[in-house]
């Protein structure tokens, strides 16, 4: 009988065509219900042979949490040690863990050793990088296999970065701290009145994918009011959960707020023309109310949209 970590393994492989599928805009619409039956039908199994464990300790602070899976006491409480000064540290024992605690916390960055009992680190950052809901946390796997192969291997998993023991922790931290960095700054490049994801160097493609996704289908419900944030997740066949875990990741932002950025970055376009009253860019870009719109605009952008006409 196959383990749950094999199907894991399998399940990771039938959810990226499937990811790939929802950006071909030649479906059918009958071809688009079944792929979102499809999707929500995997992430359904996914979640139910997932591995469970005690909660020993989760998000309690405003620092990054860092997720730290090390076998070797020493070395782990080391780790921990150091790099508690500046994350919330959450340590596991084993690669079964590693999946578990990163599917359920959204950490914001991984770091794992590659020969781990249970599941090797490389493959669950496998798993994780290869499916839509995970891929944006970055991963660092630290090993003993210091060979270029290995080391090739393990950024073919989807590894942000590979460090080989043993190695100075200012090396770590260094790493740790420019992934972070890229990361705010790919935030802000995101939430820009035009984005530009073509020059948006994500490691990831199926974040960049995500993200144009998202981007598409606020662009085409502009001009509704009434778009829900349910509407929204059913778009991405996404659950609410992933797709706010993906969002304030790759955002840092709700995917309500999100969403709002998108409308009133477009209704600055539409005020730069001079074609269209405040009241027609209101209605043009969701906001049924003229006097919620300017108040929203002000609050974005620090002037009011009269400013622009």
């Amino acid at each position: 009988m196959i383990n749950p970590h094999d199907m894991l393994s399998l399940i990771s492989l039938i959810k990226a065509p499937l990811e790939e599928l929802e950006n071909l805009e030649e479906l059918s619409d009958r071809g688009k219900k079944l792929l979102a039956v499809a999707t929500e039908n995997t992430n359904n199994l996914l979640a139910l042979i997932t591995p469970k464990y005690p909660r020993t300790r989760t998000r309690t602070s405003d620092k990054n949490v860092l997720l730290l899976a090390e076998d070797n006491n020493d070395m782990r409480e080391y780790l921990t040690e150091k790099l508690s000064k500046e994350y919330q540290v959450i340590s596991v024992t084993d690669g079964a863990q590693l999946l578990d605690m990163a599917i359920e916390l959204n950490p914001d960055i991984i770091i794992s050793d590659i020969l781990m009992p249970v599941l090797r680190g490389d493959e669950v950052c496998r798993i994780l990088k290869s499916s839509i809901e995970t891929s944006h946390i970055p991963f660092i796997l630290l090993s003993a296999l210091r060979e270029k192969e290995n080391v090739i291997l393990g950024l073919e998993a989807g590894a942000n970065d590979y460090i080989t023991k043993p190695f100075e922790f200012g090396i770590l931290d260094s790493r740790i701290h420019n992934i972070l960095q890229n990361r705010k700054q790919l935030r802000k490049m995101a939430l820009s009145t035009k984005p530009n994801l073509e020059e948006m160097e994500y490691v990831n493609q199926l974040d960049k994918k995500f993200l144009n996704n998202a981007i598409q289908i606020i662009e085409k419900e502009l001009g509704n009011p009434g778009f829900s944030i349910n509407e929204f997740c059913q778009k991405l066949a996404m659950s609410r959960t992933s797709v706010y875990n993906k969002m304030k990741t790759l955002t840092d932002q709700a995917p309500n707020d999100f969403i709002r950025i998108i409308r009133l970055n477009k209704s600055k376009e539409l005020l730069k023309s001079k074609i269209y009253t405040i009241t027609e860019v209101s209605d043009r870009v969701g906001f049924s109310d003229p006097k919620y719109f300017s108040t929203s605009f002000k609050k974005q952008f620090g002037i009011s949209p009269s400013k622009l006409l």
